[in-house]
């Protein structure tokens, strides 16, 4: 993502880009990389390109930009990336891997402009200060998730996915702090008993049941891990299978906080 962003060529697109991604717009990134005369777009030119049209920068007039619409919309929806030929209709032999439109321009020439989807990273918040959460933010941003790490005061959190690994500091808090945001995921490493007795605690505090619904624990999936690292990339795991909407396969069962005990001598609880 940082690649594309020095890619754009002007500040205003730029600012643009900025702008949409905090509204979580949906965007792909044209770019002539060919131009046969005679044509208004050249070679280096961009624009940044929504399912519905374009939204800043530039790419060519009015011929050129239904084609580049309709690619933009296909690369969002599969978020491959494409290259398209824009020009008159049986003037070119077909080439691998380009997809070509028929342009009915009168003035003619020919464009070649590669397509890259920009899919908006998804925001990941870690609570906690545990060894798991550091591991975990580590392995996390290797695989595009925005981390945001969270190791006290939960009093303003909200993210996409949140994963609470405070394993036995604060527990409660970041509990009611996840639960007070709109994240579509949030995960506890824990035992199964522990949160148990933590969502029974919670209830008597007044807390609703299908708010308490919404944790998900103990994270992970199973693969036998037990060091930190082996649990935070359980958890990670979860949370590609979530990202890809794959909600199949049960979460763990063993006693997350063991872990914590071992490594920083915490007391985390069963």
């Amino acid at each position: 993502m940082n690649k594309l962003i020095e890619e754009l060529n002007t500040p205003s697109l730029e600012s643009c880009f900025s702008s949409l991604q905090r509204e979580g717009k949906p965007l792909a990134l044209a770019t002539v990389i060919q131009a046969i005369s005679p044509t208004s777009g050249k070679p280096g030119d961009k624009a940044l390109v929504s399912a519905e049209a374009i939204v800043e920068g530039w790419i060519g007039g009015g011929c050129a930009q239904p084609a580049v619409i309709e690619a933009a919309g296909t690369s969002l929806e599969t978020g491959e990336p494409s290259v398209i030929r824009v020009g008159p209709k049986g003037e070119w032999q077909a080439l691998e891997g380009v997809v070509d439109f028929a342009s009915g321009c009168l003035s003619g020439g020919t464009l070649v402009i590669f397509i890259e989807p920009m899919i908006r990273q998804p925001t990941l918040n870690i609570l906690g200060n545990s060894p798991a959460a550091h591991k975990l933010s580590t392995l996390a941003g290797q695989l595009d998730f925005s981390v945001t790490a969270t190791p006290s005061d939960f009093s303003q959190i909200n993210s996409d996915y949140i994963v609470i690994a405070t394993q036995g500091k604060d527990d409660r808090v970041a509990l009611k702090a996840a639960l007070a945001s709109s994240a579509s995921h949030i995960a506890m490493i824990a035992s199964a008993k522990k949160i148990a007795g933590l969502k029974a605690s919670l209830e008597k505090s007044g807390i609703e049941p299908e708010q308490l619904d919404r944790i998900h624990s103990p994270a992970g999936i199973e693969i036998g891990a037990i060091t930190p690292a082996e649990i935070a990339l359980s958890v990670l795991a979860e949370l590609v299978r979530v990202r890809r909407g794959n909600t199949e396969g049960k979460t763990i069962s063993r006693p997350s906080e063991k872990v914590g005990a071992v490594s920083s001598g915490s007391c985390c609880g069963g």
